[in-house]
């Protein structure tokens, strides 16, 4: 199996003399050599003879590894040929003499090792191994098949792996790429529009799954992420064409960003108990999907996560889940109907007859989602019951006949826009669960005269009560922190503004801008200096008060 030290002197020997021969012979018959063309031809003898020297050292190197036991721990391609690292550090560089200028015929590198075939038809196997001179343990092997039976090269740096890639074979209708030690990540975009990828087994070694990792892989057609995999980065399956089934392993904890968005082939999915966050339009656009069902673990399911799911019939919402985020189920056409309006599992999608007056919510409602009655002109009246949680963008923007609402306690959220132009609205009752109060959330509620907002509540956002012109006395409960730019704005009527807090909120100049005639702005006795002297507020100095709350 190995060479003997002569043999190759031997062949050695006789290269060389190959190349001195014409010159040799050209001096004996007394052909005429300028000086300068000796010289070039001794420097290119020389160069010769130094790579010769340089691949003979390469092959006593693998023969030292060869009697040392030891294992090769990466190959790296070069322009002609490889560069071999040995697990005690040694390297060798060495040609891939297909052309017949080196002493290595051919170098095949295997899934479990490495063929050398040398010019004199010897050949040498060296085991590949993970540094520590044993063989690698499976989670050094990504397989895969593909469409038309060819090799993929990942498409990014070997260290986006966490290990580095050593060979890649493809064999009866199967490919192993071979990396030097454990794989622990997929990097971004490793194998972005493969679209003859048909199918990959991750290691479950691996932990995080990049940015577009598999995206536009339109072969693929099942992907199983093993428990070891925590997080799904943004994009990383998206326009998967092919993809019909996907499992979800116990460990990871976020789906990214359009994940698995334009899956059109996937038809059900289940969201496992350690996922606590689903991102934007993970799933948007999955035309064949048909059931969902969503762990307890997850708290939060972002803006248009199943938007256009048009094939949608069934889904679980776990009981985790606080927040939905604008559009999360917009577009899904073919979820169930009761009573006029759209449910996704505790989640109102949308009321598909808008003539009505008057509606009943199931009881176990938790979220009203984004424009769900928006634009029920006739809409006179409607009981939220006590297990809503949220109240989405738009939910009620432009009941223009509405006249009172009552948000229970349960209730932490309004969102933006949620009863803006509700022009008929004059009494408006918040529970004491809320905490935010969304932006433009009473917009142009022409008849609202009075409101009250809880202690509860940390934040009136940005244009949340403006151009409210029938809007006469305002309680702001002492929790708000910071009050919005223009969150009053354009109230004319508004006379008596109840400031509960005794730290003055952050606040910007038009907060209250308009000013009423006669308009006093109450706050707590021991704080009008404060108040007086904060930025903002400074500019109403004249209309503060002290008041005993």
């Amino acid at each position: 199996m190995g060479v003997v030290p002569s043999a190759l002197h031997i062949y050695t020997m006789k290269k060389l003399l190959l190349l001195l021969a014409p010159l040799t012979f050209g001096l004996m018959i007394g052909c005429s050599y300028d000086d300068s063309a000796i010289l070039d031809k001794i420097a290119e003898m020389e160069k010769e003879h130094d790579e010769m020297q340089a691949q003979l050292d390469a092959q006593q190197t693998l023969l030292d590894a060869l009697a040392n036991k030891l294992t090769i721990t990466a190959v790296t391609q070069t322009d002609n040929g490889y560069t071999i690292t040995f697990s005690d550090g040694a390297t060798a560089t060495i040609k891939n003499g297909k052309d017949g200028d080196s002493f290595f015929a051919e170098v095949v590198v295997g899934t479990t090792d490495v063929t050398f075939t040398l010019a004199d038809g010897t050949v040498i196997v060296i085991p590949l191994g993970s540094g520590s001179g044993e063989p690698s343990a499976e989670n050094n092997k990504i397989y895969y098949t593909t469409s038309d039976n060819t090799k993929l090269f990942p498409k990014t740096d070997a260290s986006l792996y966490g290990a580095i890639l050593i060979s890649n074979t493809y064999k009866d209708g199967q490919g192993i790429l071979v990396f030097d030690d454990a794989v622990t990540k997929i990097g971004g975009y490793a194998f972005s529009n493969c679209t003859s990828l048909a199918s990959i087994t991750i290691p479950d070694s691996v932990t995080e799954i990049g940015y577009s990792a598999f995206s536009g892989c339109s072969s693929l057609t099942s992907i199983t992420i093993p428990d070891s995999v925590t997080s799904i980065g943004d994009n990383a399956f998206t326009s998967c064409s092919s993809l019909t089934s996907v499992t979800i392993g116990s460990g990871v904890t976020s789906i990214g960003d359009y994940t698995f968005s334009s899956c059109t082939s996937l038809t059900s999915v289940t969201i496992p108990g350690s996922v606590t966050s689903i991102g934007d339009s993970a799933f948007s656009g999955c035309s064949s999907l048909t059931s969902v069902t969503i762990g307890s673990g997850v708290t939060s399911i972002g803006q248009y996560a199943f938007s256009s799911c048009t094939s949608l019939t069934s889904v679980t919402i776990g009981s985790g889940v606080t927040s939905i985020g604008f559009g999360a189920f917009n577009g899904c056409t073919s979820l169930p109907i009761e009573n006029n309006i759209r449910y996704a599992d505790t989640y109102v999608v949308e009321v598909t007859d808008k003539t009505l007056t008057s509606y009943t919510l199931k009881e176990n409602v938790r979220f009203i989602g984004t424009r769900a009655f928006e634009y029920c002109h006739s809409l006179t009246s409607i009981t939220i019951p006590d297990s809503v949680t949220s109240i989405g963008g738009y939910a009620f923007s432009h009941c223009s006949s509405l006249t009172s609402i009552t948000i229970p306690d349960s209730v932490t959220e309004i969102g933006s826009n949620a009863f803006s132009s509700c022009s008929s609205l004059t009494s408006v009752t918040i529970g004491s669960g809320v905490t935010s109060i969304g932006y433009e959330a009473f917009r142009n509620c022409t008849s609202l005269t009075s409101i009250a907002i809880p202690d509860s509540v940390t934040s009136i956002v940005n244009y949340a009560f403006y151009g409210c012109s029938s809007l006469t006395s305002v309680t702001i409960g002492n929790g708000v922190t910071s009050i919005g730019e223009s969150a009053f704005f354009d109230c004319a009527s508004l006379t008596s503004v109840y400031c509960k807090a005794t730290t003055p909120p952050a606040g910007d100049d038009y907060m209250f801008y308009y000013n009423a005639s006669g308009r006093k702005i109450y706050v707590p006795t021991e704080s009008v200096d404060a108040y007086k002297t904060a930025n903002y507020w400074s500019e109403y100095a004249d209309y503060i008060e002290g008041y005993d709350f």
